[in-house]
């Protein structure tokens, strides 16, 4: 391994997502466009039609439910047949002018053409009015008209023909409205929006959302109904019984709103008939029905599908199509209302792949999506196989996508391409709700590809063709396809290499023979910014294909470059190829294969000693960080891990940088060639620079030095993804390093009691007699000053002083009397708890009945019969011994740079001097501490529960005293000692003569006063 084999990238990735959709077979360059009258609604709906009598003509029928015809009064709605062979933008209405169609009376407003249908070539046709009133025959105030919708039938050539069938029909008749309690339930069927001809091309189908208070029917009638053998018409809930219990949905839930049918939905071979509800069960659903096999009136309900999400409008519109080829049919459901809560999705498509019709209910289906506030869904067609691969595919509208867009979906063999194949437009501003409608599965052109057509809302509707599609199939051989650069000496002469590409073409059909111009492009090292290999002659050119299954091949020249560095991986050589126009073709120019490849690619192998036999290089890289603080010391680095005991990283942010250290190994492995690592920081961590260590055999270890200027308080954490990346051969995970984010706060608290020092006496006042604050005793105070060495706290902690106040001794005696707390520096808030504080001044007289116990347990205390003491005896007392004590928690709110707070207080001296005046002094300790509170979790403090201990010493003034107490052998003893003493003194005395001299002066004395006394006169 290379000394400098790794590199390390730091980058912000933002990521922007588009999506490119290119055309594929539907021509957008030559569409035919058709006009109508404006405001006619020309375009509502549409539908192919091929003609075949007198003539075969393809025809688009137009629905125009505003228009009228020519020369009349009433806004009746036109169906109007463009011929699409003509040029001509304009189209012919059809005339009905039948005595069985003249017999319609409500006619005006009653929007023909808001469904048109086509059974198929040289089939009927069927158009409807769903707004059609009905006279009624006894008309009210409430229901003047009964709005029951008709439809018409035509034949191929559009006129009534001589089939023995009703031409008109309408499914809310009279058998409907003839029975009183059911008028209100068929007055507003509505039929017709719903209409079509069934897949057993013997049945027509019927939608009247409108029935039974808008749940909706379905009707099933015979083509050809007026034949002495036809079957009776069916309908759910039964023709004959009209009990709207059969229909297993709500009312409200418009069923009937969107049909269509199959042959192999359940059961193949037999007809199921599916129809949309839009409004069922909150969401939608779509009921599949079938003729019931017991009563031959009923059409009953076999299963029912529920949509997603909530009033999506699913079942809008429905369409049954074999999108996997399997034979058996699928279901493509609109709900064009679906949304995602502040997404961008505004309509849905959701897709059954049938499971040989079983299951319906389980089946997931697969969603295709809609811009936001599209209605994609709205309409939803099966368009027949447009691409001529042996799938089905659909088209669905989405008219509000700008002026209106249709996306175009193709069958696969897994079911449907989620991502469109192609999404068209009208191309003009002018053209808007471009989508509304929708009709395929006809070659207009007669290329064998069917084609689309797509109404609007703005009287325009417009046909696009489909152009054949070719698929290339491409070889690519490389010569020679392996080198061993070293043994071929690459580095120092010029290795050759030639590429040859063959091309040949299938389309559908098979007599499909156009000479296409193939443009071809050589490409060499695509993947890379700078290609190991360059082009010795032309990388790209143009050829003919002359017609399907006939091989052309070109080749080219290429050179490996010298010096190269990257030896390991093999050099990529592909070939891209596009369609020039044909020459021969005089319609529409074929396209390639959308699904297809549109390039191929062959290897240059590159042999590697260094790699194994097996040529490739197995590397086993390792990462392992560390977040580290970075200090200088004599002019380096040192760095020191953030990690705590749990092994948790912990970054406290300040002025100073901090480092990730990297180490990457590979240990027991091939060379790791070209490998480096991705680095993605968070926004609250800055790239700084990076510090090398050295690098030794399979080891380096590198640090990043970060900044925390963009950590804020809302950062609880850091998270940093490590990506090893190597050209060698190893799956890396990224890896993720983790740090958690603590703001310290640097807070003190100094204490002092003033004075320190206190001196009692021994007077004593019993707690009864105590009337003020001043007879307590000494006042005491106590002085707190708490310092803020960093950033003030009044926006984001919360911070408090709390004191362990020495209330009682213990045995319950009054030690410290709190009076008052005074502070400075911070918000006035009081301290809890604030009964604390003065307590008894609310007490009359200060009257605690609890005395006489108090001094009862003095008298017990104190009973021996001790000397005086040899030393002075003291103690300390402390919450945790001798002390009973409250907790004061006082809030530092807006606490800057320093607070003051002052705890006032008196000693209680009886306490004292009856307690603890056998001592000569007594140690108070009080503990005070800070503490955060409703603060966040990453704000802590520094260091750790910071607090004080303020110290109170109390003297005690004492008498001497001899104890009484003494034995009477040593008052006898003492007493004749001293009468001994008397008796040695006199005689001694006597002795010296010291007795006589006394009597001698005595007489002496008072001779001489006798002399002084003075006369009386």
């Amino acid at each position: 391994m290379a000394k400098h084999w790794h590199m390390v990238y730091l980058f912000s990735v933002w990521q922007l997502h588009t999506i490119e959709v290119a055309a594929f077979n539907l021509d957008t360059q030559n569409v035919l466009q058709k006009n109508g009258n404006p405001g006619s609604l020309f375009g509502y709906s549409i539908a192919f039609h091929q003609q075949l009598n007198p003539a075969k003509k393809n025809l688009l029928l137009v629905g125009a439910p505003r228009s009228k015809h020519q020369n009349q009064v009433n806004v009746t709605g036109v169906v109007y047949q463009c011929d699409l062979t003509t040029t001509s933008d304009r189209c012919q209405p059809i005339q009905f002018d039948n005595k069985e169609f003249l017999d319609s009376k409500g006619i005006n407003g009653q929007w023909m053409g808001v469904r048109v249908v086509s059974q198929g070539p040289g089939k009927n046709v069927m158009t409807c009015a769903h707004r059609y009133q009905q006279w009624d025959p006894s008309p009210s105030l409430y229901v003047p008209r009964l709005v029951t919708g008709q439809c018409y039938l035509l034949g191929d050539n559009l006129q009534v023909g001589q089939e023995e069938r009703k031409w008109r029909r309408v499914v809310c008749d009279s058998q409907h409205l003839q029975r009183p309690r059911t008028h209100a339930w068929f007055a507003y069927c509505q039929q017709g929006h719903g209409a079509s001809f069934a897949k057993d091309n013997k049945s027509l189908l019927f939608g009247a959302p409108g029935a039974y208070y808008w749940k909706g029917i379905i009707r099933m009638e015979l083509l050809d109904d007026l034949d002495i053998f036809t079957e009776d018409s069916r309908e759910t809930g039964d023709l004959n019984q009209l009990n709207t219990e059969l229909i297993p949905l709500k009312s409200d839930s418009y069923l009937g709103f969107s049909i269509d049918s199959g042959m192999a939905l359940i059961r193949k071979g037999e007809l199921t008939i599916v129809s949309g509800a839009p409004r069922g069960g909150y969401s939608g659903q779509v009921a599949f029905l079938k003729p019931d096999p017991v009563t031959q009136t009923n059409l009953s309900v076999e299963l029912v599908l529920s949509g997603p999400g909530l009033a999506s409008s699913f079942g809008y519109d429905v369409a049954v199509v074999d999108l996997n080829g399997d034979g058996w049919e699928d279901l493509a459901v609109g709900a064009p209302e679906f949304f995602v809560k502040d997404g961008l999705v505004g309509g849905a498509v959701y897709i059954y792949i049938n499971n040989k019709g079983k299951n319906w209910d389980k089946i997931v289906p697969t969603q295709l999506l809609g811009p936001k506030e599209s209605m994609f869904g709205l309409a939803v067609e099966n368009i027949g196989d447009i691409n001529q691969d042996g799938f089905g595919d659909i088209a669905v509208g989405a008219p509000y996508d700008g002026s209106g867009q249709v996306y175009l979906y193709y069958g696969s063999s897994d079911g449907i391409h989620k991502k469109p194949a192609q999404v068209i437009s009208s191309g003009s501003n002018k053209v808007t709700l471009f989508g509304y409608s929708l009709s395929g599965n006809l070659d207009v052109d007669n290329n064998q590809y069917p084609d689309l057509a797509v109404g609007s809302l703005s009287d325009s509707v417009f046909v696009f063709r489909a152009r054949p599609v070719v698929s290339v199939s491409s070889t690519l051989k490389v010569t020679p396809n392996q080198i061993d650069i070293t043994k071929e000496q690459c580095d120092k002469r010029t290795c050759f290499f030639t590429a040859q590409a063959c091309f040949t073409y299938t389309a559908h059909p098979a007599s499909l023979n156009p000479k296409l111009m193939l443009n071809y492009t050589f490409e060499a090292d695509a993947q890379r910014r700078k290609a190991r290999l360059d082009f010795v002659r032309s990388s790209r050119g143009r050829l003919e294909l002359p017609g399907q299954k006939r091989e052309v091949c070109t080749e080219t020249r290429l050179r490996l470059l010298r010096d190269i560095k990257d030896k390991l991986h093999n050099i990529s050589v592909s070939v891209a190829i596009s369609l020039w126009t044909s020459s021969d073709l005089s319609n529409l120019t074929p396209v390639l294969n959308h699904f297809q490849p549109k390039s191929i690619v062959s290897e240059i192998i590159l042999i590697n000693k260094g790699c194994g036999s097996d040529n490739i290089c197995q590397s086993n890289l390792e990462i392992q960080y560390k977040f580290c603080s970075r200090k200088t010391q004599n002019n380096q680095d040192v760095f020191e891990s953030l990690a705590r005991d749990d092994g948790v990283a912990v970054i406290t942010p300040s002025k100073e940088d901090i480092a990730l250290e990297i180490t990457v190994t590979n240990r027991e492995g091939d060379d790791a060639h070209q490998s480096h690592s991705i680095i993605s920081l968070p926004d609250t961590l800055h790239y700084s620079t990076i510090v090398y260590n050295t690098a030794a055999g399979t080891q380096v270890t590198f640090y990043i030095i970060l900044s925390t200027s963009g950590i804020s308080l809302s950062t609880k954490e850091v998270n940093v993804t490590l990506q090893l990346e190597t050209k060698s051969v190893q799956t890396i995970q990224p890896v993720e390093a983790l740090a958690k984010v603590v703001f310290d706060l640097e807070l003190q608290v100094y204490g002092l009691a003033r004075p320190s020092q206190v001196s009692l006496g021994k007077t004593l006042k019993g707690e009864s007699a105590v009337k003020s604050l001043d007879e307590i005793g000494t006042p005491v105070r106590f002085d707190f000053k708490i310092i803020n060495l960093g950033r003030p706290l009044k926006s984001f902690a919360n911070a408090s002083l709390n004191i362990y106040w020495p209330k009682e001794n213990a045995v319950g005696k009054w030690f410290l009397y709190l009076t008052q707390i005074s502070s400075d520096g911070v918000q006035s808030v009081p301290c809890s708890p604030a009964e604390e504080v003065n307590p008894l001044k609310g007490v009359k007289g200060w009257h605690t009945p609890s005395r006489k116990r108090r001094e009862a347990e003095f008298d017990a205390l104190f009973t021996d019969g001790s000397f005086l003491p040899t030393r002075r005896k003291h103690k300390t007392l402390t919450c945790s011994d001798g002390l009973k004590c409250v907790e004061m928690r006082c809030p530092l709110l807006g606490l800057d740079t320093t607070a003051v707070l002052v705890l006032h207080s008196h000693l209680w001296n009886t306490t004292f001097t009856e307690d603890y005046s056998s001592l000569n002094y007594v140690d108070i300790v009080v503990d005070a501490t800070l503490s955060l509170t409703n603060t966040p979790e990453n704000i802590g403090l520094k260091p750790e529960n910071p607090g004080t201990k303020v110290k109170l010493t109390v003297f005690f003034e004492r008498e001497v005293k001899y104890i009484a107490k003494i034995a009477w052998w040593i008052i006898l003893l003492t007493v004749i000692a001293l009468l001994l003493l008397l008796a040695v003194l006199v005689f001694l005395m006597w002795k010296r003569g010291c007795i006589n001299c006394l009597a001698q002066k005595s007489s002496h004395d008072e001779e001489l006063k006798k002399e002084t006394t003075p006369l009386k006169g």
